[in-house]
């Protein structure tokens, strides 16, 4: 489970860097952060499995926080 300070930044750097991410983590982080979907829900939503949505998530998290650090150092 995400603390509330971890989600805002998360979100603040979907919004600025979402748009390079592959296109089914985008999708499935967009569900999960706004939709408040769950990882079952982000499954039957994009066709994939549960744990297809859980790794999509994970990966565009850890994608995003890559890029600000590139960036920001």
């Amino acid at each position: 489970m995400e603390s509330l300070e971890e989600r805002n930044l998360i979100i603040k750097l979907y919004e600025k860097y979402g748009d390079l991410l592959a296109q089914s983590q985008k999708q499935a982080l967009y569900l999960h952060l706004f939709e408040d979907l769950s990882y079952a829900e982000i499954g039957v939503e994009l066709a994939m499995t549960r744990s297809g949505a859980f790794d999509a998530v994970k990966k565009a998290k850890a994608k995003l926080l890559t890029i600000d650090q590139k960036i920001n150092g």
